[in-house]
């Protein structure tokens, strides 16, 4: 865990926070170690993971959960035109559901770490998985509170598409570390309802709200903005080591992924592959469940196989094996994944 705290993310984050800081106290150089590294970040184009979640720790000790407030107003600071056409291809969409797909093809500019995706339900409905670096038993009361600062801007981006600034959205999530009173307090600043009890943390929407229109589709304009959107992507994943890697998951057979010839896919030693990793925060063998992980949950979620025929195909020796990865990621059982999808609970 503590590796993906030397992460590298974009400045955005540190401005938008910062500003709604400096609009409370003024002087916020106290949240960034200090003056010498407040005026680095002002002119730097990336803040560290570390950074940004101790001055989270440190908003936290000084204004309770009023913390919450703190990160609706970051959002408000938050500049589309900033991220340029990826963002905007987003908003400019046709429907909600290729606004998420969007999101997730565009993600790496909002925070590399995050791995989002989308899923439509049998009902109609669709789920925005927000897939972190941390396994279940990994999380913690900051790890928490840091996901309001991500979640807040990913809901205005979601309001902002369907034009609907008051619309009540459902995020999903496994279990909470902090207090009972926590939830109602994200509840009200946010807007949103919060379910426990789920494997993977994801925004629901109905099939209501997958409906929604709202605003005209501009077909050639939108067109654009994904050309150029797509040409900027191309660009920032020359250099992500952790971009290249899950696209080479995708061509090897799960059974036979290993950093062995996952780094014979990318021409280079298992040595590099592993000292590129770690300089964007993150190791090998995480990287390669997280990808399991997602692959489990969708193939649970279809009813496609048996456990067994998932376990052998995610190359794990057995069920049981694979029983007790996925409950080391999640806190549940497959079996109880695919209960609760029989049972109807979205």
């Amino acid at each position: 865990m503590a590796q993906s705290f030397s992460s590298q993310l974009p400045i955005f984050w540190f401005n938008i926070l910062d500003s709604a800081l400096e609009a409370r106290v003024g002087d916020t150089s106290e949240f960034w170690e200090g003056d010498d590294s407040y005026q680095a970040l002002l002119s730097a184009d990336s803040v560290s993971a570390y950074q940004l979640q101790a001055a989270i720790a440190h908003i936290y000790q000084q204004f309770g959960y009023e913390l919450i407030d703190i990160f609706s107003e970051s959002a408000e600071y938050f500049d589309e035109l900033e991220l340029g056409p990826p963002v905007l291809a987003m908003l400019t969409a046709p429907t909600l559901t290729q606004f998420c797909e969007l999101l997730s093809r565009y993600s790496i500019h909002i925070h590399p770490l995050l791995k989002i995706f989308s899923r439509k339900t049998d009902s109609g409905g669709l789920e925005l998985w927000v897939v972190t670096p941390e396994y279940v038993d990994e999380i913690t009361l900051m790890t928490h509170m840091s996901l309001g600062l991500y979640y807040g801007l990913i809901l205005k981006l979601i309001r902002r598409y369907l034009n609907a600034p008051n619309q009540l959205v459902a995020i999903h999530f496994n279990r909470h570390t902090v207090g009972e009173e926590f939830l109602p307090i994200f509840e009200r600043v946010f807007n949103v309802q919060m379910k426990q009890g789920y494997p993977v943390r994801y925004f629901f929407f109905s099939e209501e709200v997958v409906n929604m229109r709202g605003r005209e589709y501009l077909a050639d304009f939108h067109l654009g903005l994904k050309q150029m959107a797509d040409k900027q992507l191309e660009s920032v994943l020359e250099s992500s080591m952790l971009f290249k890697v899950n696209e080479a998951f995708k061509t090897v057979p799960v059974k036979d992924i290993s950093q062995e010839n996952i780094a014979s896919t990318l021409c280079m030693s298992t040595r590099t592959l592993n000292r590129k990793l770690q300089q964007e925060g993150i190791n090998f063998r995480r990287l390669f469940d997280k990808y399991r992980l997602e692959l489990s949950l969708t193939m649970l979620n279809r009813n496609e196989a048996n456990i067994t025929l998932i376990a052998l195909e995610l190359g794990f020796s057995d069920s049981s094996a694979f029983s007790r990865a996925f409950r080391k990621w999640t806190g549940q059982s497959p079996g109880q994944i695919r209960q609760n999808k029989l049972e109807g609970g979205q």
